[in-house]
């Protein structure tokens, strides 16, 4: 399968929505967040909240992978490039309403520590951020995720700025392979909504790599 990797169209946000739905189904993490059941609409406000944050905010990049014999999008991915203290500074997770079929207050005290973290960590500091990466678990495994991690980690290995991301249990070897390092795992106690165990959601980092000037030998 050759992979080719471009932005997002809007057109392509409903296979998007689609494709995150898919890759959070069997998370452990998901079902404590989001057991549902939910709304009729919910679909729709899901996508419309894509839409609009995807205009609202002029960091934020949506790529996409997708199989360039069959035209199929198979994977996705939301960067966000910081690349200057200002916008580092002002940096905010998107706001989100947690209606019905969330848990709110797991919700609040997971994505609110993960947020919280990431001002204490990086602080004012220029950078990228993988917000958001998931594949369709019917081709996981044929690169497209290494595809859209590259997109980004180029981008800042050319601006000389470290890539930071929060990695789910099965990306973590993939963000190993490509340069990343752990600052810290952040440990969410499952049991306290119902669940079952401590879900890990390490912290990661990967420093710029030095690119040589085009005229150096």
């Amino acid at each position: 399968m050759a992979i080719v990797v471009r932005e997002v169209s809007d057109d392509e946000l409903p296979r998007v929505a689609e494709i995150e739905t898919a890759a959070y189904a069997d998370n452990p993490l998901s079902l404590v967040l989001f057991p549902g059941p939910f709304p009729p609409n919910h679909g729709a406000q899901r996508l419309s909240a894509l839409k609009e944050q995807r205009y609202s905010d002029t960091t934020a990049r949506y790529i996409q992978a997708h199989d360039d014999e069959t035209g199929l999008l198979v994977a996705f991915a939301k960067w966000h490039i910081f690349d200057t203290p200002e916008a580092a500074a002002t940096a905010q997770r998107p706001t989100r309403t947690f209606g019905n079929g969330t848990n709110r207050e797991a919700c609040e005290e997971f994505f609110g520590t993960l947020s919280s973290r990431k001002k204490e960590l990086m602080g004012d500091k220029p950078h990228l951020y993988l917000h958001m990466l998931h594949t369709d678990p019917a081709f996981q495994r044929r690169g497209a995720g290494g595809k859209l991690i590259e997109w980004g980690t180029k981008i800042a290995d050319e601006l000389g700025l470290p890539t930071y991301l929060e990695a789910s249990p099965k990306g973590y070897r993939v963000y190993q392979r490509h340069g990343f390092k752990d600052l810290e795992v952040f440990d969410f106690d499952l049991e306290k909504y119902g669940g079952i165990g401590v879900y890990k959601e390490p912290i990661m980092l990967k420093e710029p790599v030095r690119l040589k000037p085009a005229n150096a030998v």
